[in-house]
């Protein structure tokens, strides 16, 4: 189900505004499945966004139980998947696998490799989601055919207010909606910080967030079970999905990870993994 998140500092002034992270950590113990699909989007073929994988997670207290789509991810590299901290935050690499180059999340027509480790930004705030960003390193590689499965060069500038930018994953349709089971894709524009703040008066917008919405309109957005997936401009990843104050608000723009602003730290995580590997 949904994670729902209020606040810890601001506990006496925003008691009622309700933080949402878009994982699905939860949404097995749920009567009705909170998974679905991005808002306001459309059926897209993988082919179309080779960089983006699913991330499925196994219970160890159910091992009865198969692996389950959790949280998107994004193709950095043959042994390296960009994501959310607070997806991987507290849970074991060992349960969970990666299944690139599928349409489906709950399918394994794709090529599935098990994670090795997590590697979590130091600084990531789990309060307010700062840092919200994550490495997961690969035991296996993947098997790059740029057509179903690619890597994602990271955004080396600042996204632009009202520049567009592409989503993609497979969270909910609305606030607590189902789902298909097909991967998603909307458009949204860039929000600034300063106009972000501006909506998120109760919520802190850091330097190390980057916020997407159609202000005053709503009804596009990622929602629950994009987590960790990617927010793409100019064909470059300049967000990961983090959280949002429900999904798809005229007036709550979608708030992810800010790549621009994060690269010194994925540049140092990544060369530290990739000197320890041999290809």
């Amino acid at each position: 189900m949904k994670a729902c998140f209020i606040i810890a500092s601001l506990l006496a002034i925003a008691s009622t505004n309700l933080a949402w992270a878009r994982t699905l950590a939860e949404t097995d113990s749920a009567e009705v499945a909170l998974d679905g699909r991005i808002v306001g989007g459309y059926t897209v073929d993988i082919t179309a966004h080779p960089h983006q994988v699913s991330m499925r997670l196994k219970d160890v207290l159910t091992p009865e139980e198969s692996y389950s789509h959790n949280c998107g991810g994004s193709i950095y590299s043959t042994y390296l998947v960009v994501t959310a901290a607070h997806c991987v935050m507290g849970n074991v690499a060992s349960e969970y696998q990666i299944v690139a180059g599928a349409n489906e999340k709950r399918s394994v027509n794709g090529v599935v490799v098990p994670v090795k480790e997590f590697i979590i930004h130091e600084q990531y705030n789990p309060n307010i989601y700062n840092n919200d960003i994550a490495l997961v390193v690969l035991g296996a590689p993947l098997p790059i055919n740029n057509v179903t499965i690619k890597a994602i060069p990271l955004a080396d500038k600042p996204s632009a207010n009202g520049a567009i930018s592409v989503i993609t994953g497979w969270g909910s349709l609305i606030e607590g909606g189902t789902s298909p089971d097909l991967l998603q894709e909307v458009k949204v524009p860039i929000v600034s910080n300063e106009i972000c703040q501006q909506d998120y008066l109760d919520f802190v917008i850091s330097d190390a967030m980057l916020c997407a919405g159609v202000r005053g309109v709503g009804g596009k957005d990622a929602c629950q079970g994009d987590s960790g997936g990617p927010l793409v401009v100019d064909g470059k990843l300049a967000g990961v999905v983090s959280w949002g104050l429900g999904c798809a608000r005229a007036n709550a723009p979608g708030v992810y990870a800010n790549v621009t602003h994060l690269r010194s730290w994925l540049d140092e995580k990544i060369a530290e993994v990739e000197s320890t590997l041999l290809y």
